[in-house]
């Protein structure tokens, strides 16, 4: 089955999986890959909420999305079927909640853990992916296979820094969103590039007089 979505594969019914729910599925394994790269590692205990018009379905088959996406890396081959399975042998206690209640848009996926949380929904006639939150920042910005998260001082110069380092280094920029702290003190750049980010260029970033964090996340799309 290599992971695809099977609708009558063991202990996952057709059922959960409706016309609603199936646009979320891929979102829901993109922020749970994000998740994992926002973390060291994984926390103990990963809350994964789901708001809005999608809270008022079984989602079930989304939350297993979440799963193959935060154990992308875990060394095990993760479908719909093992996933539960997988996350408890890697120790991670997993909470799911659904509300129909969500503030800002008509529907939201938020995983949160481990002092880390991301938040997407899907928008427009297309179905578009949006991550809407990072650590309590709010964003706006498509997910995509090459990203840096960045936190920073908020104060001029340091966007443009770390544009520098990455043009130097030959990486091209193709979305960037800027999100506030909420005491207005510190920032959190969420960047997409065009290649993958080295380790080299990584340490660069995180020396870079104003930058205080820098994760470098590979999505599987």
């Amino acid at each position: 089955m290599r992971g695809k979505f099977v609708p009558f594969a063991v202990n996952v019914s057709a059922s959960e999986a409706t016309e609603i729910v199936r646009p979320f599925l891929p979102l829901a394994e993109k922020l749970g890959a994000l998740f994992l790269g926002l973390c060291e590692q994984l926390p103990e205990n990963v809350n994964i909420d789901f708001a809005g018009e999608i809270g008022g379905y079984d989602n079930k088959i989304t939350e297993l999305s979440a799963l193959k996406g935060l154990f992308s890396t875990s060394g095990e081959t993760v479908s719909f079927v093992n996933a539960f399975s997988v996350a408890e042998n890697q120790g991670v206690n997993i909470n799911a909640t659904n509300t129909t209640d969500s503030l800002d848009y008509l529907n939201t996926i938020t995983i949160s853990g481990g002092g880390h949380a991301i938040a997407g929904t899907v928008v427009g006639l297309k179905g578009e992916h949006r991550i809407i939150m990072v650590d309590d920042h709010t964003v706006d910005i498509p997910p995509s296979e090459h990203m840096v998260v960045l936190r920073n001082d908020d104060r001029p110069g340091v966007i443009g820094k770390v544009g520098t380092i990455l043009g130097e280094n030959q990486i091209n920029i193709t979305d960037m969103n800027v999100g506030r702290s909420v005491d207005g003190y510190g920032a959190l750049m969420v960047i997409s590039t065009q290649n993958a980010v080295s380790e080299t260029v990584a340490e660069h970033l995180i020396n870079t007089e104003g930058v205080t964090q820098c994760s470098i996340i590979n999505l599987p799309i």
